[in-house]
């Protein structure tokens, strides 16, 4: 992590040698850019590194890199496709954010991707990146540790929390709406707001790995198999007259009314000739034999039907 300000050598031009402070997108307490820096505001400044700008918006800066440059491009370019100046507040924050999620790194006035910063871009990496992500705030890091298998407070209880973690009272606020809003982006809130969940791995659905049967179970299944079409044979009337007509039900596809009329006819006579009927002994015009009942080539037959109706 970077400070705000750190010393650096300026040589004059008459050679002499001078400290200044040269200021930095870093924010590492947390706390943005001030053009004071004064003791008493030094002071006042929180302990613990937090960005000002949550996740979703620094992962829009690493997703200008890549689809305008690739890997590596200027600071003002990058200012300029995120429509804003390498000047502006916003555009700092975003960059300190984007360097704290571990997104980007700064060398002069160039910045570029990190192998984090790479994977988020990628739709089949993105969600396991976030996680990383999210993870690599020191704040967001200890808040996570402290509540992963417990309760999350409401805001008032995280807040105390926050605060006893080392972030000021005027930061406080800030500090739980851009955490509660990277947790969202990373999943974290996935089992509702009331609990820090880490998500599962961000590669795609995990799909169980499906481990070779062994021969054991090879001849174990087929033998199973052997009893289901077993029994799929014993299902259903064991006369062929009957079984004749069981045979023309169809399996799918439409089945008329008409067709169903046809069917029972044919059902209704065939049951009486194969279990005795004393009206079907009496009807003469009834008496037909089970060859002709039988459809033949998978048709209903016309005369055996004419004589049911």
């Amino acid at each position: 992590m970077h400070s705000n300000t750190h010393p650096a050598e300026v040589t004059g031009g008459i050679g002499l040698t001078k400290r200044c402070q040269m200021s930095d997108f870093s924010v590492a307490t947390g706390d943005e850019p001030a053009e004071d820096s004064s003791t008493e505001d030094r002071a006042r400044r929180s302990t613990v590194a937090f960005p000002y700008v949550a996740l979703d918006e620094a992962v829009e800066a690493a997703r200008a890199i890549h689809a305008n440059a690739g890997r590596e491009c200027e600071l003002a370019q990058l200012a300029a496709w995120l429509g804003t100046t390498v000047a502006s507040s916003k555009f700092r924050s975003t960059i300190s954010a984007a360097r704290m999620f571990n997104l980007v790194q700064r060398r002069a006035k160039t910045i570029s991707l990190t192998e984090l910063g790479a994977a988020i871009v990628d739709p089949e990496q993105q969600d396991g990146a976030a996680v990383d992500a999210f993870l690599h705030v020191p704040l967001y890091r200890q808040v996570y540790d402290i509540f992963c298998e417990k309760l999350l407070p409401p805001d008032t209880g995280l807040e105390a929390e926050l605060r006893s973690l080392g972030v000021t009272e005027k930061s406080i606020a800030k500090a739980r709406q851009v955490l509660q809003r990277s947790a969202t982006y990373a999943g974290f809130f996935r089992a509702g707001r009331n609990r820090l969940v880490r998500p599962a791995s961000g590669l795609g659905p995990q799909e169980t790995p499906q481990t070779p049967p062994n021969d054991d179970e090879v001849a174990e299944n087929e033998q199973s198999m052997h009893g289901r079409l077993a029994a799929v044979e014993v299902i259903g009337p064991t006369d062929p007259l009957l079984r004749g007509l069981w045979s023309k039900l169809p399996t799918d596809g439409p089945f008329s009314a008409s067709e169903q009329k046809q069917w029972l006819q044919m059902a209704d006579l065939a049951l009486r000739m194969v279990y005795g009927d004393d009206d079907l002994a009496a009807t003469p015009a009834l008496r037909i034999s089970q060859a002709d009942a039988v459809p033949a080539q998978g048709h209903l037959v016309e005369g055996a039907s004419a004589q049911s109706s």
